[in-house]
């Protein structure tokens, strides 16, 4: 196609489409009524969905700098150069947004993803529930025989599966076999507990046997941490609950950021640290936040974005 040549074909219009969607999450003037926007857009119709994809898994993608400014993308340019594709390389961007402010382009990649303050349930095969907690997204693989779970925390009930359900969290391969359990990613910990039955977490040829009332939890820096929990309280979300027993605040910050817009930021990571106990619902998470502030004695500044510093 030359640049004089008109865009008669609607794949072409629609994968431009998709590349303007990419470079405008790329701006970093997105907002989550803009990510709201885009899940319409791409549900609009199969060949719409799957545009996107074709432009956000462009192998470029993995390698642009990540500070490369948004440029002004025009039509006959972006087709002149033979492929719509080419465009999307400045929404790198998205691959890591600052401060999870907005979706990233793992996120909107999802088969199933929710917003804040939202909950999904579905069942991916014959004899496994899967309710999916606010902000949280979840892809299908092996042909709907597991999940991967790519942020947020999800509840997975394969007790009456006939066959083991898999879920991906990671590096990690979750294999629930007649089991109940929930995992949740914040923050760079994968928390995984069993609820019921056994499950096993395998990663490099190891493997990790987790039994009923026991959680699992990796850090960043790849260490293991096993204890005795009550599944229900773990799970406790399921009801609209967030129960925490001498719980790190910077846990409990990970946990109120899956509920409201923006994201809330501790100043001093030695607050982290401080233990804090409670129960708060969900429904009204901004009072949890001003509860926090006032047990600890801290003070907060709100920002733009729903940025809201806490010290």
């Amino acid at each position: 196609m030359t640049q004089n040549e008109p865009v008669q074909d609607n794949d072409d219009r629609l994968l431009f489409e998709a590349a303007e969607w990419l470079v405008r999450l790329a701006s970093g003037d997105v907002t989550e009524s803009d990510a709201a926007e885009l899940v319409r857009w791409r549900a609009q119709s199969p060949d719409h969905d799957d545009a996107f994809r074709k432009v956000a898994s462009i192998h470029t993608l993995t390698r642009a700098v990540a500070t490369t400014p948004a440029p002004v993308i025009d039509r006959r340019a972006v087709l002149a150069g033979g492929s719509v594709l080419g465009a999307a390389v400045a929404a790198f961007g998205i691959m890591q947004p600052p401060l999870s402010l907005w979706p990233s382009l793992a996120e909107l990649m999802a088969d199933h993803r929710t917003g804040a303050g939202e909950r999904y349930a579905f069942s991916p095969m014959a004899g496994v529930d899967i309710e999916l907690n606010s902000r949280t997204s979840v892809s299908l693989v092996d042909s709907g025989r597991g999940i991967a779970l790519i942020s947020g925390e999800a509840f997975v009930d394969a007790s009456s599966a006939r066959q083991p359900f898999s879920v991906e969290a990671g590096s990690r391969q979750i294999i629930a076999d007649a089991a109940i359990l929930n995992v949740q990613a914040l923050g760079g910990v994968l928390r995984i507990t069993c609820a019921r039955g056994r499950v096993q977490c395998r990663r490099d040829g190891h493997r990790d046997d987790i039994h009923a009332g026991e959680q699992l939890a990796f850090d960043t820096d790849n260490r293991t941490t096993r204890t005795r929990i009550d599944p229900a309280k773990a799970a406790a979300w399921r009801r609209g609950l967030l129960i925490f027993e001498g719980v790190p605040l910077g846990e409990v910050i990970e946990q109120i950021n899956l509920y409201r817009a923006g994201r809330i930021i501790l100043t001093d990571a030695a607050l982290g640290r401080r233990s804090v106990n409670g129960v708060f619902h969900t429904d009204r998470i901004d009072s949890a936040v001003e509860q926090i502030q006032q047990a600890l004695g801290l003070r907060s500044r709100h920002l733009p974005g729903g940025v809201l510093l806490m010290g």
